[in-house]
């Protein structure tokens, strides 16, 4: 039994961090611990025990009732927002520090319990945070009631401070500690995008409510259920937007998204008398990808692909899968000179980049030769409003001057400007239909 249990402790995944990882965790860990033992010594009697039975039960509920929908939203980052934290801010604000940690421990627990299988010290971490964030959140309430006193705007104040309070402690250490632990984590990896930070404002203020209501009677927590149950179910619609927004094979926009968004960005170049450039994008020979390796292999590299251009343009720059092995990209406030600078610099990134690593590390196959398997791409530029002043005309350039590329072996690229109809004409390859890969 207990080779085992050593056995176990070595097999923990927090042996496997970077020493600031480890401290990190180590030292949140710690904090918390102490936190705990200070705030349950000094606690002063048990009253409040109906309190945190109601604040419980709901909470269990809301969470229970949720499962499905939150088991749906979850997109297998290793940020996710939920609703649990608005039953937590209610029981700092309401409750001493040590009973309002017995419901976050409580909640925790249950959670461990439905999770399943989960690594052990992320769990510990993650609890831990929730109790340093009870703190601060209690913290900053008294503090802020003690100056304002317990009037009425005073009181809405201290408790909006301290959900802030909550809510930052959370945000500032799980981002860290996602920055340290998971190696090239983007900013919004770490602290969430839009939609994340609206999932912690809407569990701030119910948490501010659902104190309010507990205030006049523990049960009141109970009418709290339909509305976090409903919230739960708002968020998942936003979600789904995104997913209907988005290429599963490539994670980028689909076409009629990238059209929209190139429309607004058209509309504002036409206003604002800035260029605008269009980049249509062909994997070139694609075909012999799918007909050498099979369709798994020319998925991965059609990823790998969409990475690679994904991480080589602007923040503001707009891409969208066009179909097929095809990319088009929106480079606003560009003209021709940039554009083709832009283009070359695509270009250049997909010949010289690993593929065969890149989709080997998913596939493991082993035909998969770095000295064979590499691909390249046919670029083709159109500029707003040299080259059309409507999304269809500059496609329709971009397009033509794909083709040109490609006429001219391959592995090119070319501008609109510099594709004449004579030459235009001259070109021989069929313009296929526009079929998703």
């Amino acid at each position: 039994m207990v080779a085992q249990s050593r056995r176990a402790v070595r097999n923990w995944a927090l042996w496997t961090l970077t020493v600031p990882a480890f401290g990190l965790v180590a030292l949140v860990d710690l904090l918390a611990i102490g936190y705990g033992v200070r705030s349950f010594t000094e606690l002063p009697s048990w009253h409040g025990l109906d309190l945190v039975f109601a604040l419980t039960v709901s909470a269990l509920i809301s969470v229970e009732g949720a499962r499905r929908v939150e088991s749906r939203r979850k997109s297998g980052g290793a940020l996710h927002k939920d609703l649990a934290p608005a039953w937590m801010i209610a029981a700092a604000l309401v409750l001493h520090p040590a009973l309002a940690i017995l419901v976050a421990v409580l909640l925790r627990v249950w959670w461990r319990v439905r999770a399943g299988r989960c690594i052990p010290y992320r769990w510990a971490f993650s609890t831990a945070v929730h109790v340093l964030c009870v703190g601060a959140a209690h913290t900053t309430f008294v503090g802020i009631r003690d100056l304002t006193g317990d009037s009425g705007p005073g009181l809405v104040f201290a408790m909006a401070a301290a959900a802030f309070a909550y809510m930052a402690t959370d945000t500032v250490l799980c981002g860290l500690a996602i920055t340290l632990i998971v190696p090239g984590s983007s900013r919004q990896d770490a602290i969430g995008s839009k939609d994340e930070l609206c999932v912690d404002a809407t569990a701030a203020t119910l948490g501010c409510l659902l104190a309010a209501a507990a205030l006049v009677s523990p049960w009141f927590a109970l009418l709290a259920i339909p509305i976090s149950l409903t919230a739960q179910r708002a968020l998942l619609l936003g979600q789904l937007e995104s997913e209907a927004q988005t290429d599963p094979k490539t994670s980028l926009g689909r076409v009629d998204w990238w059209r929209r968004r190139t429309e607004e960005m058209l509309r504002r170049s036409r206003t604002q008398r800035e260029p605008m450039a269009v980049l249509l994008i062909d994997i070139d020979h694609f075909k012999q990808v799918n007909d050498r390796h099979g369709h798994l292999v020319g998925d991965e590299a059609l990823r790998a692909v969409a990475t690679i251009l994904r991480s080589a343009i602007r923040a503001k720059d707009v891409i969208g899968r066009f179909g097929g092995e095809e990319f088009v990209i929106t480079l606003p406030d560009t003209d021709l000179a940039d554009a083709s600078v832009t283009a070359d610099r695509l270009r250049t990134a997909v010949a010289a980049s690993p593929l065969a690593a890149m989709c080997a590390g998913v596939l493991d196959d082993p035909e998969l030769d770095p000295d064979t398997f590499h691909l390249t791409v046919s670029i083709g530029i159109a500029v707003c409003p040299s080259d059309g002043v409507t999304v269809d005309e500059l496609l329709f350039r971009a397009d033509r001057a794909m083709y040109a590329a490609k006429a001219a072996g391959r592995d090119r690229v070319r501008a609109a400007a510099d594709c004449y109809p004579a030459d235009l004409a001259r070109l021989t390859l069929p313009r296929p239909a526009v079929q998703p890969h």
